[in-house]
């Protein structure tokens, strides 16, 4: 696999199809494996450049004075792109990947066509939250790996294609697993205003293990100028995967610049143009 190589740090990739760029940013602890469900769909059109962010599968796996950051990975999309040539994309973050897409689209707006950000946030959503993730932090710490991997998916249930994608994706260990968890968590929501480009958010509309999805997605819609706001009843993140069908063809339209269709359990939301 390809392998961009800058400031002694490497970034893996995978291409597949070819056309105009889509840039694919994966969720925390993952790989850009994540993106199988997506293949299929945007390879026939386009050019889909699925990057291992830094920390996972077989990128560098070292951070800055060891600090585990969004904003070192979106720095490193920067120059990630700028190696390849590469001046204008489509760019897809989900989850931990939307944290980053949001922080390089903040800052760089120019190098995008089109953004999504999909089960992103850009703080913590509630205090409820807060203290969940607080909790759920010390807990892992007691844990063995892969009891906190199987902890995490049970979330899923009977979901089990979800599940398979996430465990075929999935390259942190323990220790990586915890500088991730204990990292200062994002608090941008006043950088969202300087992303200038048309953008489609799309998250879980219930809160999942008393994160709630909702209150994070909603908070990029209404603070991002030019932004449009999907919220899913039936599922939570990864959408990508619980909803695949939904997210590839609703993407696509978008990128295409097509009317969004209606879908049963998703609530659309635009903002009115001035």
């Amino acid at each position: 696999m390809p392998k961009v190589e800058f400031d002694k740090v490497q970034i893996n990739y995978e291409v597949r199809g070819q056309g105009d760029p889509i840039v694919f940013l994966h969720g925390l602890g993952a790989s850009w494996k994540m993106w199988e469900p997506q293949i299929e769909s945007f390879s026939s059109k386009y050019k889909m450049i699925m990057l291992d962010m830094r920390g996972h599968g077989e990128s560098t796996k070292t951070f800055p004075d060891n600090k585990f950051t969004a904003r070192v990975m979106a720095e490193d999309v920067k120059k990630f792109l700028d190696e390849l040539n590469i001046t204008k994309t489509h760019l897809v973050g989900l989850s931990y990947g939307s944290v980053t897409a949001q922080l390089f689209a903040s800052k760089y707006p120019k190098y995008i066509e089109k953004l999504v950000l999909s089960n992103g946030y850009s703080e913590v959503p509630t205090k409820v939250s807060g203290w969940v993730l607080k909790v759920s932090n010390t807990i892992f710490k007691m844990m063995s790996y892969d009891t906190i991997i199987n902890l995490m998916l049970k979330v899923y249930g009977k979901e089990e294609f979800t599940k398979n994608i996430l465990r075929d994706s999935f390259t942190f260990n323990k220790e990586m697993f915890l500088l991730a968890k204990n990292s200062e968590f994002p608090t941008h929501t006043n950088e969202l205003i300087n992303i200038n480009v048309p953008t489609l958010v799309m998250g879980g509309d219930r809160k999942v293990m008393g994160v709630d999805e909702r209150k994070g997605s909603q908070i990029l819609f209404n603070n991002i100028p030019n932004a449009t706001l999907a919220l899913f009843k039936n599922a939570f993140d990864p959408i990508s995967t619980m909803e695949k069908d939904i997210f590839n063809e609703m993407i696509m339209d978008f990128f295409e610049g097509k009317p969004f269709k209606s879908y049963e359990g998703v609530s659309m939301f635009e903002k009115q143009k001035i």
